[in-house]
């Protein structure tokens, strides 16, 4: 059966380059200067029609000789925006952008000001989140993200609110979903958040006052074939608020929150090229598996007759690719409760640093990676009242990748 996808359809792509030209006057009399360094920091943009519009700060690094004939350093930050024509692009779309520091020329006019040029080149490409069926064939190994199932449901949230200061009228309550969390289970949803409300209204002496509130709430989707480990995307909409003033600091609230959920499953398939959609996908590289074993000797605070459990998690992954390796940073965050000899129940956490690498043939840097992590065993041997000796094992599966642009053959005409 050819597999239903979410997948990037590219709208198109385009390229712009940028000059910025500036004269900076330096905080020391100057001879000459040794360089500039330039890079581009906090780039923003927004889709509009057949349009990109780009923002962000060029960011410089001045290293001159002063009179004293020492090196001195000075930064410069500078605003720029531009736009990238793009057909077909529409508000909503998904954007990438690429900067590329291309030229960094610089002259000093005088002692104290140094005039610069710096060309930038942007590269864009505009996508849509598209669902479609494609064909599996011979082509390129790719991961893609099956679509387990989709629901939406409604939830009301009604409540009353006490108002700070007493009011004759309710100007107006602005409502905004925050802080999502999901939790797949199987055939469900669980979704927590908080619901970020905004009251603006008219005490008795005629002066708008302001009140914010926040409520969490929880609830569930049902999606038939969703288990634990699967992806999850979760779009909240504000469908309705009412609200009535009971009294004068008495506010009654009713909000109607739509929340669809869409389930997803990575998985890896050869693709069948041909007219169809231009996809964006990540080309499968390679993959592997490696265990490691993290032991150490741990000094408790008190005198201990017994270790209760040991509870581990593994926090601040990092990665980095590298020529036919993936080297793996982290900290193995562990919780120790153990029994004292008062008889009582003790806590103790722990943080080890650990890294390793995992061989993975055809490996280049600026590849994407993705590893998952799991514990696999804890052991624990209390040596004396005080030694704790732990060891503990843990499995990284890592999969690489490659962004390419495929136009491969469909089923169906696609949709959102």
């Amino acid at each position: 059966m050819d597999p239903l996808i979410r997948a990037e359809v590219v709208i198109g792509e385009n390229t712009r380059q940028v000059l910025i030209e500036r004269n900076v006057t330096l905080t020391l009399p100057a001879i000459k200067v040794r360089n500039i360094t330039a890079e581009v920091r906090d780039l923003t943009a927004d889709v509009i029609a057949d349009k990109v519009v780009i923002q962000g700060i060029l960011h410089k690094q001045i290293f001159f000789v002063g009179e004293d004939n020492i090196v001195h350093h000075q930064a410069e930050d500078i605003n720029f925006s531009t736009f990238v024509d793009l057909p077909g692009a529409e508000p909503g779309m998904n954007v990438q952008i690429d900067p590329v520091i291309e030229t960094v020329i610089f002259n000093l006019l005088s002692p104290t000001v140094v005039h610069q040029k710096v060309v930038i080149e942007f590269f864009v490409k505009v996508t849509e989140s598209r669902q479609l069926n494609i064909l599996t064939g011979t082509g390129p190994l790719v991961r893609v993200d099956q679509v387990v199932g989709e629901n939406t449901k409604q939830e009301l949230f009604e409540n009353f609110v006490e108002l700070a200061n007493p009011a004759i009228k309710i100007d107006d309550i602005t409502v905004e979903i925050r802080n999502i969390v999901t939790h797949v289970i199987e055939d469900k949803v669980i979704i927590q958040g908080v619901i970020h409300k905004q009251i603006f209204y008219i005490g008795t002496n005629n002066v708008e006052y302001h009140q914010g509130e926040d409520i969490e709430f929880s609830t569930f989707v049902d999606i038939p074939g969703a288990v634990t480990g699967m992806d999850v995307e979760i779009i909240p909409t504000v469908e309705f608020i009412h609200f009535d003033l009971k009294s004068q600091t008495t506010l009654l609230q009713k909000v109607v929150v739509e929340f669809f959920a869409k389930v997803t499953e990575s998985i890896q398939i050869n693709v069948s090229l041909g007219p169809g959609a231009l996809l964006k996908l990540e080309n499968v590289i390679g993959e592997n598996t490696n265990q490691i074993l993290v032991e150490n000797l741990f000094t408790l605070p008190i005198p201990t007759i017994k270790i209760r459990e040991i509870v581990a998690r593994i926090d601040d992954l990092t990665t980095e690719v590298i020529e036919d390796k993936v080297i793996i940073q982290g900290i193995l965050h562990k919780q120790i409760f153990f029994i004292g000899e008062d008889n009582l129940e003790h806590h103790q956490a722990e943080n080890i640093p650990f890294s390793t690498f995992v061989d993975i043939i055809g490996t280049m840097p600026g590849m994407n990676v993705r590893v998952d992590s799991r514990i696999e065993t804890i052991l624990f041997e209390l040596e004396n009242s005080t030694t704790l000796r732990q060891k503990v094992v843990i499995e990284f599966f890592v999969k690489v990748t490659q962004t390419q642009q495929l136009l491969v053959e469909v089923v169906s005409p696609y949709y959102l």
